[in-house]
């Protein structure tokens, strides 16, 4: 349903050179805004409004090698790379399982991650921390969960992994489809500079996103000059 609705009031902004029929950068409309609201996704408390995202839709390879359709909601300064990202990902024939977005899951990041879903725009808070998730800003994405898991490690030795059945994937020694280091320079290459794999205590292997800080400048600009903002900080990380 999800899918028809997006189909039925998106209207491409920007399709990328050498792009896929499904490649293409649309305004979220005023439909998709109110059902993203009623599925818990647009929260209250957003940082960016409705009018300063974006939906990216883009072909990505599956896991049996096949094209399918993947979507994600974005910031509207990041959506451009973000197609980027995801056009060189199908070049590179670099596996994603799915796109889909969050509304499909009503918020609940846990059946998300589950799903083995790649995911963007969430109005949450991290954890049990309180603090506003960098997805919340739709400047944040969740890559292949079960590849690439979130892992807490207690004091007690415990340790959770997230998803459950990702314990495969905790050890990196050997990179597989999917897995996440193989394109940390693709993502920062487009801004995306920040990886969870690289953070100590709890480990969030899926996660790439901008600084915390450019966030917070990103919302507070024009879309004009968020995405010249953000331009000049990718062209400070192009190797």
């Amino acid at each position: 349903m999800l899918r028809v609705l997006v189909a039925a009031f998106a209207f491409p902004l920007t399709t990328p050179l050498h792009a896929h029929p499904a490649d293409a950068i649309a305004p979220v409309t005023p439909t998709l805004c109110t059902h993203m609201r009623q599925h818990r996704v647009m929260n209250p408390g957003a940082p960016v409004p409705c009018e300063r995202l974006r939906l990216v839709s883009f072909t990505h390879i599956g896991f049996d090698g096949a094209p399918r359709t993947g979507q994600l909601v974005v910031m509207d300064a990041v959506a451009e790379d973000v197609l980027a990202i995801f056009a060189a990902l199908r070049e590179r024939r670099f596996p994603v399982n799915s796109a889909r977005l969050m509304d499909e899951f009503d918020g609940d990041d846990d059946a998300s991650t589950a799903a083995n879903n790649t995911s963007a725009l969430n109005v949450r808070t991290v954890g049990a921390t309180g603090q506003i998730s960098l997805h919340a800003f739709g400047a944040a994405i969740d890559l292949n969960p079960l590849q690439n898991p979130y892992i807490v490690r207690y004091p007690d030795g415990r340790t959770r992994i997230d998803p459950p059945h990702a314990g495969a994937y905790v050890s990196r020694r050997e990179i597989r489809p999917g897995m996440a280091e193989s394109v940390i320079d693709l993502f920062a290459a487009h801004g995306f500079v920040e990886w969870g794999g690289r953070w100590r205590g709890t480990i969030d292997y899926q996660h790439f996103q901008v600084g915390r800080g450019l966030a917070y400048r990103l919302a507070g600009l024009s879309p004009a000059d968020a995405r010249a903002l953000f331009a000049r900080h990718v062209r400070s990380h192009k190797p």
